[in-house]
């Protein structure tokens, strides 16, 4: 518990004591660990019917690439999907090209579009 406080307080240092801006490279710079997360995983093919089946259709799509840089080679797809029969539910999967699984990461509830804010 110790060591997650003094992370946080050192994650907030870190963040109030630099400049922030949202970038690849600036994302590196954080001491995080990576985590094992619960995921739901199977065949492409068998994953796409069951979400056709659940009244899931795809609504946006963004593909991670190599070194976390725009430049990269496309390393993997993320793409959301809204149920047709709840409103604000949705789900995101994850999928590498050549793989053989597709990965249902999450279901999220309550979703709503933030619209960001401009100027100051």
């Amino acid at each position: 518990m110790r060591k997650t406080i003094k992370t946080l307080c050192g994650l907030l240092f870190l963040l109030f004591s630099t400049n922030s801006f949202a970038s690849p490279e600036g994302m590196a710079n954080y001491p995080w660990t990576m985590m094992n997360v619960p995921i739901w995983c199977g065949p492409i093919q068998e994953v796409n019917k069951a979400l056709e089946k659940e009244g899931y259709v795809a609504v946006e799509i963004a593909f991670g690439r190599a070194g976390a840089l725009p430049t990269g080679e496309i390393a993997y797809a993320v793409t959301t999907y809204a149920s047709k029969d709840t409103p604000g539910h949705i789900l995101r999967t994850v999928e590498t090209p050549g793989q053989v699984d597709k990965c249902i990461m999450n279901m999220l509830f309550d979703y709503k579009a933030v619209t960001p804010k401009t100027g100051t």
